[in-house]
């Protein structure tokens, strides 16, 4: 960021650099550039006198996933080992997110499992040693 400063003019880097906006990342995958676009046009409109008292805007593109209901085709069952720290909590985020998922949560993996959800962190591998068996 430093360099785009240096070269704006003086009397312009306030207003661009110290408002504290929020930094895009502009991706080239359709869906990705979706959202930056979004994050861009949210800040253009805030700024604008109409929405200039808000702090956000409910922006959805016609088409995306996030505007879509996200559901299995099938039945699906998401194991999330005691063993793996955090799984759980991930997985009943993703439960939440996605119709028609039920989460186990037993110490041996349940034959009617579809997937197991494994959730890597620092301690994956270190905190219990049934996960690494068990993957």
């Amino acid at each position: 960021l430093q360099a785009l400063r240096d070269e704006c003019p003086e009397d312009l880097q306030p207003d661009i650099f110290d408002k504290d906006w929020p930094l895009t990342i502009w991706y080239r995958i359709d869906e990705f550039r979706l959202i930056s676009l979004k994050i861009i046009a949210e800040a253009v409109l805030l700024c604008s006198p109409a929405y200039q008292n808000q702090t956000s805007l409910p922006l959805c593109v016609s088409g995306e996933l996030e505007s879509e209901s996200l559901a299995f085709s099938k039945p699906c069952t998401l194991w999330a080992s005691p063993a793996n720290a955090g799984a759980l909590e991930l997985a009943t985020e993703i439960a939440t997110a996605v119709a028609g998922l039920t989460i186990s949560t037993t110490d041996d993996r349940p034959a009617s499992v579809t997937h197991m959800l494994l959730y890597l962190n620092e301690n994956s591998f270190v905190s219990d040693e049934r996960l690494a068996e068990q993957v």
